[in-house]
């Protein structure tokens, strides 16, 4: 056995590991991976009661569901934020609209909406600045204290 074929086996393979780095190198200089920047935000959803206002008889005349608060902060300024998201119906198109009110504490802060056609119609009510508590109410006509009409919703921990 000469020396010669050995000496040759090891120079092809230091070769091939080379040009083996060179492109790995290069891969990664060409397509750098990019790391996403915090910017600070953090957010939690949380989900609030259904309502519904019934007349003295039992009738169902508006409701709300699907709600939801999405209640954000940002860590590094110490802004605070609240999205009120719902559905709201008025569930007897008789001329009467169905209506809600987003109250955020303790700013009094508030949002109105209204459906008046029977078709389920998506309200977002948004506030800035720090809340202990969010009141969320639906009424149908001047009798609107029949029922599931009001819910308060507090704010995770942290928020």
């Amino acid at each position: 056995m000469s020396a010669r074929p050995l000496r040759k086996s090891l120079a092809n393979a230091a070769a091939a590991s080379g040009l083996a780095l060179a492109t790995m190198f290069a891969s990664a200089a060409i397509a750098p991976s990019t790391a996403a920047a915090d910017t600070g935000d953090r957010t939690q959803t949380v989900g609030c009661a259904s309502l519904w206002v019934n007349d003295s008889a039992g009738a169902t005349h508006a409701r709300l569901q699907s709600c939801t608060v999405t209640w954000g902060k940002n860590i590094f300024d110490g802004s605070y934020w609240q999205t009120v998201k719902f559905q709201l119906l008025d569930a007897r198109t008789d001329g009467v609209c169905a209506k809600s009110n987003v109250i955020l504490s303790p700013s009094g802060s508030s949002a109105q909406a209204s459906e008046c056609n029977g078709v389920w119609t998506t309200k977002t009510a948004s506030f800035n600045g720090r809340a202990t508590n969010i009141f969320i109410r639906i009424a149908y006509g001047s009798s609107s204290s029949y029922g599931n009409v009001s819910t308060n919703v507090t704010p995770p921990s942290g928020f």
